[in-house]
């Protein structure tokens, strides 16, 4: 008898609570063990395949070779490999992942990375180029993001640094408020506050700076509840934050009401923009409705915004501004009686790559407003047919209200059942928990093609598919509707870090 129907027999009926407290109390008998043991096994087995297609084509090295391989020869295999991956993506069939895909644009920005591979912003007086690049990166995001409202002062109030990737970018900002808050209010038992769809960059960064993270629900709209913001407030909050729009659902938090919630409590408020942070504005600019989000609300006083998506530069490159130098100080590491030297870096790395900062600029300046405001024009067009093609299918619904991420679920079928479908068909799509559901996130990868129309034509397809054979399982619907029923949270934790450990296996 497997772990899952074990589930569905004995626990699906108890309360989670219940339910996690008898299983953590029987997880460790020695039959129990061996059986999750074995059904996780079982999975990563089966995933193996997925996971390490290049096992049984490519020539694998667990030390390194006597003799180093010729570079052509290894060419040849990174042809061969770029080849197979790039089929994946370039026809539009991905979520997210790759948010300009033009092959020129591509080439662009592979060839200013060459004319920078060995620039390393650490080193200043070597590469000033770097602060070049970094500095306006900054304030070109910033300006994009209500800077000239955001003070009475000057523009150059608005600051900030370029990180590597969206993760960083709120890591850094929660030990920012972590550290403000610790000198400057004493407070050494932090909380912050954030809805329960946000990205879980907050929970990591509660991890790792052993901040108590308090999750707000959020209504049927799938929109952060104002009301339990206000409840959860106490003398130990630090920051609160929303997302502009969240990654699952796709829609806005009410980030008016909850930083201005903030500021009067003089608390910090982080909106999360990196998703939205370079479509939004140009939306707003297109005439559609975007609630206020960024720095022309006086209670924000941090946004994260993710270049390396609709800004469109290569991958590795974020945006954490702040509302004032005083607190962007807080980001900063020195040391300053260091045998090796004075030493400071603004971001957790150390050294980094400039190549990365270089195209992302070039990425920006090559745009600019009308780049942008055309892209976005053609991605929001591209949504709304898509939405309008999922609303033709009664089995589905789409929740909430997105502009160009759009989540569906069914309450008919299984929705991770459509999803595999959908992956027979070469469609690569996000799976989603609490509630069940799938999201396309669509890129300018989808506006070429007829990739919107194929989507809608292979959706049905799939509908219409685990409506005629509703017990085929497929590859995903199980890890997917295991995770997402099964009330231990640990086995789940557990089920990733095999994963995790599978991903970094050689044979």
């Amino acid at each position: 008898m497997d772990i899952q129907i074990i589930m569905d027999k004995y626990f699906s009926r108890l309360p989670k609570k219940v339910a996690a407290r008898i299983f953590n109390a029987v997880k460790d008998i020695p039959f129990v063990k061996t059986a999750i043991e074995k059904e996780l096994d079982t999975m990563m087995a089966e995933l193996e395949s997925s996971v390490k297609p290049y096992d049984d084509t490519v020539q694998r090295f667990s030390r390194l070779p006597e003799a180093g391989l010729s570079r052509d020869d290894l060419l040849a295999v990174m042809e061969d490999i770029h080849a197979k991956e790039t089929e994946k993506w370039k026809t539009g069939h991905v979520s997210g992942a790759v948010y300009h895909g033009d092959p020129a644009h591509i080439d662009f920005l592979n060839k200013i990375y060459s004319y920078n591979s060995q620039s390393n912003p650490l080193h200043a007086d070597i590469w000033p180029s770097a602060a070049k690049f970094e500095s306006e990166i900054v304030s070109m995001t910033a300006a994009m993001l209500g800077a000239k409202f955001g003070t009475n002062k000057t523009d150059d109030n608005i600051c900030g640094v370029v990180s590597s990737g969206g993760t960083e970018s709120i890591l850094l900002a929660m030990k920012t408020y972590r550290d403000r808050a610790r000198q400057e209010k004493n407070i050494t038992a932090p909380e912050m506050i954030v809805p329960r769809t946000a990205h879980a960059a907050f929970d990591k960064a509660a991890q790792y700076f052993n901040i108590k993270i308090i999750h707000i629900p959020v209504g049927p709209d799938f929109r952060a509840d104002v009301r339990a913001a206000k409840k959860a407030i106490t003398r130990n909050t630090i920051v609160m934050a929303g997302s502009a729009p969240c990654f699952p659902h796709g829609v806005m938090d009410p980030i008016e009401d909850l930083s201005e919630l903030a500021r009067k409590k003089k608390i910090g408020f982080h909106t999360d923009a990196c998703l939205g942070g370079f479509v939004l504005p140009w939306a707003e600019k297109l005439g559609h409705d975007v609630p206020p989000f960024d720095f022309r609300l006086p209670g924000v006083t941090s946004i994260s915004a993710d270049t390396h998506k609709y800004g469109y530069a290569a991958k590795g490159t974020s945006v954490i501004l702040y509302r004032g130098t005083d607190l962007r100080r807080y980001q900063y590491f020195t040391i300053t009686d260091w045998p090796g030297g004075l030493y400071f870096s603004p971001t957790f790395a150390g050294s980094r790559p400039g190549a990365l900062s270089a195209a992302c600029w070039a990425a920006m300046v090559s745009i600019g407003e009308k780049g942008y405001l055309d892209a976005t024009r053609k991605i929001l067009e591209t949504a709304a047919a898509v939405k309008a093609g999922i609303q033709e299918i009664p089995e589905l619904k789409i929740l909430g209200d997105p502009l160009w991420v759009i989540a569906f679920a069914s309450d008919e079928l299984n929705i991770y059942q459509v999803m595999d479908q959908m992956g027979r068909k070469g469609w690569s799509l996000n799976g989603l928990h609490q509630p069940a559901c799938v999201h396309i996130c669509v890129t300018l990868a989808h506006t070429r093609g007829g990739a919107a129309r194929r989507f809608i034509e292979d959706l049905k397809t799939a509908v219409g598919f685990v409506k005629a054979y509703p017990e085929e399982k497929g590859a995903m619907a199980p890890v997917y509707g295991m995770a997402a029923t099964i009330p231990f949270r640990g086995l789940v934790s557990e089920m990733m870090e095999k994963y995790i450990d599978l991903l970094y296996r050689v044979k």
